[in-house]
């Protein structure tokens, strides 16, 4: 066996001194991060974060909400859905009546005063899922469902003007015979 010099064993020693040195930082680095990691995690459970207490009842929101609507008083249904409360009741069983359903989670009520309340206040869907806390899928849904009973009622809910005779005996009238005659001799 041959014998190691001098200097080849002060490389050797060096050499395993630099692993020995190396070996001791990644052990204290992973002690670090580990200590670091430690520390957050008690700091963000000693500071916890300010929150909002959440309704045990979620729906009692949309039941009081729709109260307010429909079950207030006539100038605050007036004002919101352009109806008072007894046509509006009665535009619901009318709607009831021919073929308007409650969907498992919105009644009937609650898609009538929807759709009214877009037509009354020309809304977007975003502020109609904040008004009624529902989503804007739901909102979308319901409403063009009364939309369609409500168009399937065109011959009930439409007015449908008569033609003033020639010879009303009312004064007022004869104005407006005058209009429509000198618009069409225009054209």
């Amino acid at each position: 066996m041959a014998r190691i010099t001098k200097r080849e064993r002060r490389k050797k020693a060096k050499r395993e001194a630099l692993v020995a040195l190396l070996c001791i930082m990644r052990t204290v680095n992973i002690v670090l991060s580990l200590y670091m990691l430690i520390t957050e995690l008690i700091s963000e459970r000693v500071r916890q974060r300010p929150r909002l207490r959440l309704n045990p009842n979620v729906y009692q929101h949309q039941i009081d909400n729709l109260n307010r609507l429909v079950r207030g008083t006539d100038t605050d249904c007036h004002n919101q859905l352009r109806v008072n409360r007894y046509t509006f009741m009665s535009l619901c069983h009318l709607l009831q009546q021919n073929g308007l359903e409650e969907s498992r989670n919105v009644t009937l009520v609650e898609r009538v005063a929807i759709f009214l309340w877009i037509l009354s206040h020309h809304t977007k869907n975003r502020r109609t899922t904040f008004q009624f806390w529902r989503s804007g899928e739901t909102i979308s849904k319901h409403f063009h469902a009364v939309l369609l009973v409500v168009l399937r009622l065109h011959n009930v809910l439409w007015y449908h003007p008569e033609a003033i005779p020639a010879n009303e005996p009312d004064v007022r009238w004869k104005w407006f015979e005058v209009q429509i005659i000198s618009s069409v001799q225009l054209l």
